[in-house]
């Protein structure tokens, strides 16, 4: 059944208050709940294939919320002020040029990077994405390798799942510019549209996306999903996406407290309006893709670049695959390295590569024109 898009005339708090209510009505929320064989909890699997999404709570403990924070604050204040800048505000030399998403007003898209002017405003720019974070947080990389986060990886997306991208989402305090309506997935739909994922999760799928919040995330500042969305695709014969100012009727805010995670299915239509809050909004996505919906697949990989805006035609083979899918290995290891009596994930998928975090790979993922991210998978 086609997706009916219908909006919602409501003023913004009304609007936003119904999508609260109704997202805690949903019964897709609850703490990480494993089987004794390690399996996650059958219930969270139906309620997120029914909806689209699940919110996790308590996944990250304080300390280790913290600890990303003051990394990516690092960052920031190490950012670029312009897209092809090499030095930041204070004059220092950008350690990472290049892996800023930077917007200039709130009609930025913070996925279109491909302007080559700016704004003639002296004012600074903000950042609202960074991009492939494991090879500069080492925060960043030992909560990817969360037990919890890679168990909800392996209970989704089977034993043997594979890594899709990283990011993290900054939505500035009362500045942040809207993400656009849009569905992830292009690959896995049928002729009429619909998703080659089945209902009960099995069949080709497009992945998805596990945010950690590391700030408070509510209708104001956060993410927006329509659920059920995930079934069909808006962009069959010609369709197109709602403009972002567009109040769907149904859709709900995807609401996390530090620490929490939420999973939504890429193919699941989402967004985000402007942040008029005065909270920002800071999310690490780390995203999952089944093996054998990856291997072998003919798409157009969108991630595979420093920051978004570019694109090129790929087949996966199962060395580039391979070679992706040793970052779960190498972040299970330097999580293990800083966490070592903590019981941690036994990763049951294959990879090319040793699996030990050290100097030599470190400089291994980050060596220049062969970045580790070089393998993402776009779906």
């Amino acid at each position: 059944m086609q997706i009916k898009i219908e909006e919602d005339s409501r003023d913004w708090l009304s609007y936003s208050k119904a999508g609260s209510k109704r997202a805690l009505e949903l019964g897709n929320r609850g703490p990480v709940k494993l089987d004794e064989a390690g399996n996650l909890d059958a219930s969270i699997i139906e309620a997120y294939q029914r909806t689209g999404f699940y919110v996790f709570t308590d996944v990250l403990d304080v300390d280790e919320v913290e600890e990303l924070i003051f990394e990516f604050d690092g960052l920031l204040e190490n950012a670029p002020t312009s897209r092809k800048g090499l030095y930041d505000k204070h004059g220092a030399l950008v350690k990472f040029p290049g892996y800023y998403s930077l917007s200039f007003s709130r009609e930025d898209n913070p996925f279109d990077q491909t302007k080559t002017e700016e704004t003639s405003s002296q004012k600074l720019p903000t950042v609202g994405l960074l991009s492939h974070p494991l090879m500069m947080m080492d925060s960043a990389l030992r909560a990817y390798a969360h037990p919890k986060i890679l168990s909800i990886a392996a209970g989704i997306n089977g034993s043997d799942f594979v890594p899709f991208h990283e990011g993290i989402f900054h939505k500035a305090a009362s500045e942040g510019p809207a993400t656009p309506w849009h569905q992830d997935g292009r690959t896995h739909w049928d002729d009429q549209g619909c998703s080659l994922e089945n209902e009960d999760g099995t069949g080709k799928t497009h992945g998805f996306n596990l945010s950690v919040a590391c700030t408070e995330c509510d209708s104001n500042n956060g993410l927006w999903v329509l659920p059920g969305s995930h079934r069909n695709w808006l962009l069959h014969q010609g369709g197109e996406f709602p403009a972002i100012s567009t109040q769907i009727k149904g859709a709900v805010p995807v609401m996390m407290q530090p620490g929490d995670c939420a999973i939504v299915n890429r193919s699941s239509l989402h967004g985000s309006f402007p942040n008029h809050s005065t909270q920002r909004r800071i999310t690490i996505l780390f995203g999952f893709h089944k093996r054998d919906s990856a291997i072998g697949a003919t798409t157009i990989n969108v991630h595979a670049f420093k920051v978004p805006g570019k694109t090129k035609d790929i087949t996966y083979t199962d060395d580039y695959v391979l070679k992706r899918s040793r970052m779960i290995p190498l972040a299970i290891n330097a999580r293990a390295q800083k966490y070592p009596k903590e019981v941690g994930f036994n990763y049951q998928g294959s990879y090319l590569g040793n699996a030990q975090w050290n100097d030599v790979s470190r400089a291994e993922i980050a060596k220049e024109d062969q970045e580790y991210w070089q393998e993402d998978i776009t779906l």
